[in-house]
């Protein structure tokens, strides 16, 4: 624990002078004060990105599934039970930290994964037992590999005060990267052009009601020249439709014969722009249109499977990034042959009721197919209480006659 008093205050870079506020005091052209301008500046764009409705929902798609999804320690043996003595169960599945819940450490750390590319957690150990996971969003973390291909952690604090962990000390989960593989990209960078151009689009649209003429139509006086009076009363009214509230009304005058006005496609066709920038945001982020709000006439039965989509080809690579980085940072290397850490994502992979019953109706060997599911099992995956045997039934097409072999003719 000796980098938690370095970083909170135990220690003082060379570059810094201790203040009397307790902060870090540093010259003008210090490189290290115009590194803490710089962190400052990039540190105010990540609640401006959310307020992106795409980026929003599909960020939240991937928190919020991660985070609610049951987390556990298994043997790797046959039986496949659940490790339950084991302290790594206790910190990943109740509770990780003393200020958290495993929902909410789950999807601080995928938020971390991806604003930053790698989300980072100091592990706490007590005779080198597993006793907390302590996430490191509140600190700017720089890996670098080291000459051992070993990595250490930077960790720098708000303050600017600086300490490394080793390894060891670090539960690290990082993102697809294309440069070396240590530190992870972010997706919400690589989603900025599509975020950049649809924040264009809305404010281009703003201006637009805002400042725009939507009128219905106008009265034309043909060849009569308008008094003073007349033109000032145009004016007046003109003014007074300007804006998204008066869209639609009418200009009147008097003596003046009506003549409607055509609408532009070119104004309507900024919908259209909108809807392709949340396309470009869902591609980046692996979110069907529909999961992200769009596409009412998805919705009904083509959403199961598009739902069952995202869950295999957006959260399944997730889980496997999150359990062997479990696997390579908090087991040591003869329980990574003995225990498996495994997200349970059928409770995203239910079906309806209907589907549910037909599924565990042919596990128990309804219809003479070979049983492969015990009752207490499938009572389980139904959070019911475990009642009836361990034992697998017998084939029910055994007792009841009935089998999957066609009837023989008479």
């Amino acid at each position: 624990m000796n980098w938690l008093r370095a970083v909170f205050g135990g220690g003082t870079p060379k570059a810094a002078t201790q203040s009397a506020s307790g902060g870090q005091s540093y010259s003008a052209t210090d490189p290290a004060f115009l590194e803490a301008i710089r962190r400052g500046l990039a540190s105010g764009k990540s609640p401006e990105i959310l307020r992106n409705g795409a980026v929003n929902r599909a960020v939240r798609l991937h928190c919020e599934s991660i985070g609610m999804l049951p987390l556990h320690l298994m043997f790797a043996d046959d039986a496949k039970g659940k490790a339950t003595d084991h302290p790594v169960f206790k910190v990943l599945h109740r509770k990780p930290n003393n200020w958290q819940t495993p929902y909410e450490f789950k999807r601080l750390m995928q938020v971390m994964l991806l604003k930053n590319g790698a989300a980072y957690a100091q592990i706490v150990r007590s005779r080198d037992r597993v006793y907390q996971l302590q996430p490191l969003a509140k600190f700017r973390v720089e890996p670098k590999q080291n000459r051992d291909w070993s990595i250490s952690y930077e960790v720098t604090n708000s303050n600017g005060v600086k300490s490394t962990l080793r390894q060891s000390d670090v539960l690290a989960i990082r993102d697809l990267d294309i440069e070396d593989g240590v530190s992870g990209s972010s997706r919400i960078d690589q989603a900025h052009d599509a975020i950049g151009i649809t924040s264009s689009i809305k404010k281009a649209v703003q201006k637009l009601f805002d400042n725009g003429l939507h009128a219905g139509g106008v009265f034309e006086s043909g060849e009569t020249k308008l008094t003073t009076e007349q033109r000032q009363l145009a004016k007046d009214q003109i003014e007074e439709r300007s804006g998204a509230v008066n869209a639609g009304r009418w200009l009147i005058l008097e003596n003046m014969k009506a003549k409607q006005f055509e609408l532009k496609l070119g104004d309507n066709q900024q919908v259209e722009n909108l809807g392709f920038q949340i396309q470009e945001v869902g591609r980046i982020f692996g979110a069907p249109r529909p999961l992200l709000m769009m596409d009412d006439t998805s919705w009904g039965s083509g959403i199961e499977a598009l739902g069952q989509f995202f869950v295999t080809y957006g959260l399944a690579p997730q889980f496997t990034n999150w359990e062997q980085a479990i696997s390579r940072d908090l087991l040591t290397d003869d329980e990574r042959d003995e225990y498996d850490p495994k997200f349970n994502e059928r409770a995203l992979l239910r079906g309806s009721m209907k589907d549910q019953a037909d599924f565990f109706t042919k596990a128990l060997g309804a219809g003479g197919g070979m049983p492969w599911m015990t009752v207490p099992e499938v009572r389980g995956l139904s959070d019911l209480p475990k009642k009836g045997s361990d034992e697998l039934p017998e084939r029910l097409g055994a007792t009841t006659g009935a089998t999957n072999d066609p009837q023989k003719p008479a």
